[in-house]
């Protein structure tokens, strides 16, 4: 089965890099994604794994790439924004209907959120200020500054059941409810009345607006930033038919309904991953090799550390996918000589310059990728300084020293002069290191491990993420939930 997963999880990988390569220099067309898609479609669950779970992230991504067919050929570039945050809303809402006692824990919690200024007040003005420094609005995990932290402190003040607050915070951590991120709409009602106080419930209409009509929400942001390449009302309309048997069998077999809220919204690679922004970014050979040679560094050392023995079980698959990718960000640093923690000073010192700059005419998301690539950086310097090894197995990066682009920086700068060529090739992915996080194999191990444990919630989950912020700002730590986020 672990054989299985990782060879799942390696082709979705390969066939984002393949399309991306292939369509690069064309214009993005949903149609570039279909070899992904039919990738997915021939997964399938084991006899041990609950196919209504499993079916959730398939289905889905199946229906949405159709949806999405039948009501246009391509989308803007801006606008790919948000089609990965239309599926939880889906979700969301069928278990309100399905389960009214859910649906009264909701609207406490919504009620809660009106008696919340003290925690909505501080952790807005906190966020507008830069308080927390570089931080992802959008974590899986309760980090400083993020809308899950926030929604957490709510969830416990509301006193509402156990189960029920388990899916409400993994329906905002795993899975994306709505484009809602806490801090914008504090920041726009400042920026334009300047008042704290009319600020103050702009943020909590929102947010109560997330919890108790996520799909009405979604469609009016959309709007809102003037979204024409379709219908959102069309797409929800298709997508809502076609996908609530499979949450309303899900549900009957007993799947946890925080896996329900997150196993959905999972879509990202068609037009996000192959998409306009990969598009653009690879029409560079370096950054297409950059890209070309992670992949062949994942599979030459996931299969061999499965056949040597080193992969014991489905979560050590995960850390060896990202932990290899961790390591091969960090080593395309330190051969140039830099290290994470340059790269962590060196955006913590943009952010706060930034912020003098744009207070609060910014987006408080803004920052999610640089957060994530710099967490990986920093976790790839802590696998080198251990030898470059991950649970016992050392990191095979014969690929990255093979390659012909990556080791020819003559043809970036002046023979004998190339110091950085790397490092500024590796620095257009700050901003979307998706798939050199990598995304794909991530979702498929999560997938089957949801699978394998349906009435088990995957999310929220207590952990350290060893943020690299917390190297040059240690004190955030005393702030942070993501250890104890419910």
């Amino acid at each position: 089965m672990i054989e299985e997963i990782a060879h799942n999880g390696l082709r979705l990988q390969k066939e984002c890099v393949d399309a991306i390569e292939k369509y690069r220099f064309d214009k993005f067309r949903f149609e570039h994604a279909k070899g992904f898609v039919d990738a997915v479609e021939t997964m399938k669950p084991f006899d041990s794994q609950s196919s209504e779970a499993f079916q959730l992230y398939r289905m889905s991504l199946m229906i949405h790439f159709n949806t999405l067919r039948s009501l246009t050929e391509s989308i803007k570039p801006f606008e790919s924004a948000f089609l990965e945050w239309m599926q939880t809303p889906v979700a969301f809402e069928r278990l309100k209907e399905l389960d009214p006692s859910f649906k009264e824990s909701v609207e406490i919690l919504a009620r809660t959120v009106d008696e919340s200024d003290q925690i909505v007040g501080i952790e807005a003005m906190r966020l507008a200020n830069g308080f927390y420094g570089i931080t992802s609005a959008k974590d899986f995990a309760a980090i400083p500054g993020s809308t899950l932290s926030v929604l957490a402190k709510i969830v416990e003040w509301a006193g509402i059941d156990k189960e029920h607050s388990i899916t409400i915070l993994a329906s905002k951590s795993w899975g994306l409810l709505t484009s809602y991120v806490f801090g914008d709409m504090f920041l726009l009602v400042l920026r334009e009345t300047g008042s704290i106080q009319k600020a103050l419930e702009a943020e909590k209409r929102a947010m109560k607006r997330m919890l108790l009509e996520p799909v009405e929400m979604q469609t009016s942001i959309m709007r809102s930033f003037g979204f024409e390449s379709f219908r959102p009302e069309d797409y929800y309309r298709i997508y809502i038919e076609k996908f609530t048997p499979y949450i309303d069998s899900a549900f009957k077999e007993n799947v946890h309904p925080a896996n329900i809220v997150v196993l959905p919204t999972h879509v990202g690679d068609v037009g996000h991953h192959i998409g306009w922004q990969y598009y653009s970014i690879c029409r560079d050979e370096m950054n297409m090799d950059i890209l070309r040679t992670h992949y062949a560094t994942l599979e030459r050392n996931v299969e061999n550390a499965i056949e040597n023995g080193y992969v014991k079980n489905i979560f050590d698959l995960s850390a060896f996918f990202t932990g290899i990718s961790a390591a091969y960000i960090y080593r395309l640093l330190s051969d140039e000589g830099f290290t994470a923690d340059m790269l962590t000073r060196l955006f913590t010192e943009r952010f706060y310059h930034s912020i003098i700059r744009n207070q609060f005419n910014r987006y408080i998301v803004r920052e999610l990728h640089v957060n994530d690539f710099m967490d990986f950086a920093a976790r790839g310097e802590r696998i080198g300084r251990d030898e470059w090894r991950i649970r016992g197995y050392r990191v095979d990066f014969s690929p990255l020293e093979e390659s012909s682009y990556l080791n020819s920086g003559e043809l970036y700068a002046f023979p004998f002069c190339n110091s950085a060529t790397r490092f500024a090739s590796l620095m257009k992915f700050v901003d979307m290191p998706c798939l050199l996080a990598p995304e794909p194999p991530s979702i498929t191990v999560m997938v089957n491990a949801i699978a394998m444990n349906p009435e088990k919630a995957f999310a929220p989950v207590n952990l350290c993420k060893g943020c690299a912020t917390a190297e040059i700002q240690p004190a955030r730590c005393m702030l942070c939930r993501a250890r104890n986020v419910i």
